[in-house]
């Protein structure tokens, strides 16, 4: 990931507060400590990251934006840091958009989406002034300079009994020959809900209707909506806040969701056919989407998790964003993959095939901390059967086959550091997921990026997301309560 500042990140186009905000980063960059940093995800070059914004392509290339707070490891007046890239996988640093600077957006740029119209590159994002949340617009000729065009979605045009206090996240989308626009919203009786707004110009926008609203007050704003075709069928994401446990679903506080259905743009209606939980880890939040020129729908979304330690502070950063990742239907269920480019980053290739897994079975030159693994397991007789990694002799992260359970866990209370967490959570260091073991089989898919984990479950029938802060780099296999069989290992280092 390139974050090398050159002298062009401060001339004339960007406002005070994003001059100021590249100069900051510039100056501080070497004052960042590399431990826990990783090496093909995005990370914020300095301060705090949380939200990706306005994921796109514009100008020949993909763009991400992200909420970023330049000054300090912690949310505050949230800027918008930028990014772009080729191949998803490496990335370069561009100059900070957008700052909070004027009467309408004071206190924070919050986050949004980007279209392309007429040649230029227009950013919708929260403004946030004394509390008040409105929606407003800016626009580029060059995909790297914005001029701010001021509010275009007030809080008068909010519906009767929604809080101006909660009305953020824009996701802007054209169907047809007309402009739509989601946001989160909350009414005044707690209920959490999806505003759905037209336009013909992304400048006057007319409210439609709740796409969504929850009867449930329990249960907070949906964060973060997105809408894309899939398929041939309507797909609408969002974060809900609060989300009530069911089951081995939604176990964090903050939960991301997806929703298959039928969009009627005429009644601003949603169907919803089909519902569930997008990742079942512990640090994945607000995804966002975007349509890349070969046809793909990738997905982004940060690698992380509110109302928790955040142990990379004290290094002066926090936040990361996931490996992108390709959406596909099967079954009428989403799944999801890995961006297929990861793969012209492997190297030093390893393959095993047939070992018998006993208690603890470690396998030549298959260890390391930047590195994806694609293995197929026989479950064979095991009460539970997995792998260990970041291991250091005393402290690890393990994910395993649990046949009691009949769930795949991923557990990290090994890891050598207490993550605290919200009181409504009831732990933050194990999450599992129900997956098919169809002829006592199972596949995982596994990238590692010094501190981050990612799995990929039976080809992306389901997926778990967590960050782990072991310096450990070993690897091992395991069985308890009776044998399995590792039918086939690949392992590879990627180097970015």
């Amino acid at each position: 990931m390139d974050i090398t500042m050159k002298n062009n990140t401060t001339t004339v186009g960007g406002s005070y507060g994003t001059r100021i905000a590249d100069l900051y980063i510039v100056h501080n960059l070497a004052a960042v400590n590399g431990s826990n940093r990783h090496t093909y995800h995005v990370m914020p070059p300095v301060g705090w990251m949380n939200d990706p914004n306005g994921f796109g392509e514009a100008f020949g290339k993909y763009h991400l934006f992200y909420q970023f707070y330049p000054y300090s490891p912690s949310w505050d007046s949230m800027h918008w840091g930028h990014y772009t890239t080729e191949d998803f996988v490496k990335w370069k640093m561009e100059p900070t958009a957008l700052a909070p600077d004027g009467m309408e957006d004071g206190d924070g740029c919050f986050s949004g989406s980007s279209i392309m119209k007429d040649g230029k590159l227009y950013l919708i994002y929260t403004s946030v002034a004394a509390e008040r949340q409105t929606q407003s617009l800016a626009v580029s000729e060059d995909g790297v300079h914005f001029q701010k065009l001021g509010v275009v979605i007030s809080g008068d045009q909010l519906p009767k009994g929604c809080l101006r206090t909660d009305f953020r996240d824009p996701k802007v989308f054209k169907r047809g020959e007309s402009y739509y626009l989601l946001a989160g919203g909350l009414t005044e009786k707690g209920e959490g809900s999806i505003l759905l707004y037209r336009s013909q110009d992304l400048r006057d926008w007319k409210f439609v209707n709740f796409i969504r609203k929850d009867t449930r007050t329990t249960r907070g704003i949906y964060e973060c909506p997105d809408f894309f075709e899939l398929e041939g069928r309507d797909v609408m994401l969002a974060s809900p806040q609060g989300y009530q446990t069911q089951d081995w679903r939604f176990e964090n506080v903050q939960s991301s969701i997806y929703m298959l259905g039928t969009f009627d743009e005429g009644k601003g209606t949603f169907d919803v056919a089909y519902e569930d939980e997008i990742d079942g880890g512990f640090d994945f939040y607000a995804p966002q989407t975007l349509k890349a020129r070969d046809g793909r729908t990738i997905m982004i979304a940060w690698m992380q998790m509110w109302q928790r330690l955040f142990p990379t502070a004290k290094h002066g950063w926090v936040g990361s964003m996931i490996l992108p990742r390709e959406l596909t239907l099967k079954d009428g269920r989403l799944y999801q993959s890995p961006v297929r480019e990861i793969e012209r980053y492997r190297w030093n290739h390893v393959h095993f095939g047939n070992v018998t897994i006993g208690n603890r079975n470690e396998l030549t030159k298959v260890n390391g901390t930047k590195i994806e693994l694609c293995f197929s397991l026989d479950l064979g007789t095991a009460e539970r059967v997995g792998i260990k990694f970041y291991q250091n002799g005393e402290h690890d992260a393990r994910i395993y086959y649990d046949r009691a359970a009949d769930r795949v866990v991923f557990d990290r209370s090994r890891m050598g550091i207490d993550i605290t967490h919200d009181a409504e959570e009831k732990d933050a260091t194990v999450r599992s997921v129900k997956v098919s073991t169809e002829h006592n089989r199972l596949e995982m898919r596994i990238f590692l990026d010094v501190s981050s984990c990612e799995v990929f479950l039976n080809g992306g029938e389901r997926t778990m997301t967590g960050n782990v802060y072991s310096d450990g780099e070993g690897i091992a296999f395991f069985a308890e309560g009776g044998t399995a069989k590792l039918l086939s290992l690949d392992k590879y280092d990627i180097v970015v």
